[in-house]
């Protein structure tokens, strides 16, 4: 069992990768698995984006259909933050707009910081620096990072302008410095890193089928190394993938599977579990052997 850093860049693109100088997000690719093929749900915004990456399920189905800090999720959501809970595990995250506190079911979060950028400014190094402290501070078993600078630099200017590439660029080097502060205290062995984009206010990059898609990476202990997965993923496999990084079983009302195909190894319960929700047919409650 990891502990589990996520990282959430919003408004970054698959082909933004090739456009921008990212060193330490090509670092934490060779040292890990780089999935491509990862598909958002509709409507593609932040909030239902992250519902959905957290629950595992559309939003159809979760409720949250915008953007408003109003949103409530349906009760049948089960978010992997109430997962944690459940399990006596630690979570914590690091946010810059008020509109994503439907994330966070009360009573689920031992840390949370909130520095409101008011989608004008870019705090995402403030928001690392924080985070930072807290990780070799506290180690929580799950940390989740927002960083809202990529989107707010390509709503106020465009996708692909030179302040948008600086602003990736500006958040690559937030990974490093992440994993700077990991290893000076000796944590880097204890983390994985997973790093995830959100469409935000961006219309997402296609693929040659026509399809969304946005970068995805696992880096750290137990996932593959140096290996790139160029297959079709949907977003709802994010949280069961993330529960099993954690040890965790993944929640029966959960829509994705394990991916397990990131993974050097899986324990034999994830391994059968992950086999299951391949096959569970759409509505049908998981039932243990």
């Amino acid at each position: 069992m990891s502990k589990l850093l996520c990282v959430i860049i919003d408004g970054i693109r698959s082909e933004t990768l090739a456009c921008a100088h990212v060193p330490c997000f090509d670092s934490l690719a060779r040292s890990g698995v780089l999935l491509r093929g990862l598909t958002p749900p509709q409507p593609c915004r932040t909030l239902p984006t992250l519902v959905s990456l957290l629950t595992s399920l559309p939003p159809e189905e979760h409720g949250v259909l915008s953007n408003s800090a109003a949103s409530v999720a349906a009760p049948q959501a089960v978010s992997l933050f109430s997962l944690l809970r459940y399990r006596h595990q630690t979570s914590s995250a690091f946010y810059s707009n008020d509109r994503l506190r439907p994330l966070f079911p009360p009573g689920t979060l031992q840390t949370g910081m909130l520095i409101n950028s008011q989608s004008i400014r870019n705090v995402d190094r403030e928001l690392a620096e924080a985070a930072a402290r807290h990780l070799q501070r506290e180690k929580p078993d799950y940390c989740l990072l927002y960083l809202e600078g990529p989107d707010i630099a390509g709503t106020h200017f465009g996708y692909g302008s030179d302040p948008y590439l600086e602003s990736v660029e500006q958040a690559d080097g937030v990974l490093g410095l992440l994993q700077e502060h990991l290893r000076m205290v000796g944590l880097h062995q204890e983390y994985v890193i997973m790093v995830a984009g959100c469409c935000g206010s961006a219309r997402p990059s296609l693929d040659a089928a026509g399809t969304s898609c946005l970068p995805l990476l696992f880096s750290g202990s137990g996932m593959r190394r140096g290996e790139e997965i160029d297959c079709p993923l949907s977003l709802y496999d994010l949280a069961p993938t993330m529960a099993a990084i954690l040890g965790l079983a993944t929640h029966p009302d959960w829509r994705g599977r394990v991916l397990a195909e990131a993974f050097q190894r899986l324990p034999l319960d994830l391994k059968t579990l992950a086999r299951k929700k391949i096959g569970k047919p759409r509505g049908q409650k998981l039932v243990a052997d």
